[in-house]
């Protein structure tokens, strides 16, 4: 079963964080000292009202920014997980839109992904994991991920995200809608 302060750090707190508020959260991630201090304030936050005993040191917690399908893309490396649904990594994938929005209500939610350890044998390459997503409540399960435990497991994720993500439309292409009269 995975530990309260990793599961409510990864599961719940970062993505409701990114979501209420998609481009200040945006901003402050890509300032590197502002993205250490929130990433270890929303850590702090989900031990809140755990006991002592309960609680983890985020060793290994730190950011890197990607560009996966032509997205960018925040990754967010985790300490390392002890069960099932504990997450190794999560993105944020921000889709970019050519409108800007007027209000925060108005922004597009980026969507949020997991890379969780599951249930299985290790082998020689690596521990098992799954591709989850968070959209809103709703938690589904991609399948399986890349192995973790590898120096190559975030680029890995990263790949798993653009086969998940698909190609950016193409927008050069006018688009004809036929009417009939």
């Amino acid at each position: 079963m995975a530990r309260s302060h990793p599961y409510n750090f990864a599961h719940v707190l970062l993505p409701q964080l990114a979501w209420r508020r998609p481009a200040s959260v945006r901003r402050e991630l890509s300032d590197p000292y502002l993205a250490r201090e929130l990433l270890h304030y929303v850590w702090d936050k989900a031990a809140e009202n755990l006991p002592a005993a309960e609680k983890v040191v985020p060793k290994g917690l730190r950011l890197s920014w990607h560009e996966v399908a032509g997205r960018v893309t925040a990754l967010f490396h985790l300490p390392a997980p002890q069960a099932t649904m504990e997450a190794y990594l999560s993105a944020l994938v921000y889709e970019e839109t050519d409108e800007p929005a007027n209000t925060e209500a108005e922004e597009t939610r980026p969507r949020y992904f997991t890379l969780e350890a599951t249930l299985g044998l290790s082998g020689a390459g690596g521990l098992p994991t799954l591709v989850g997503e968070w959209a809103g409540e709703v938690h589904r399960h991609l399948g399986r991920g890349p192995s973790a435990g590898q120096p190559e497991t975030p680029t890995a994720f990263l790949d798993a995200l653009a086969t998940v993500l698909g190609p950016l439309p193409d927008t050069g292409v006018p688009f004809m809608r036929v009417v009939r009269s």
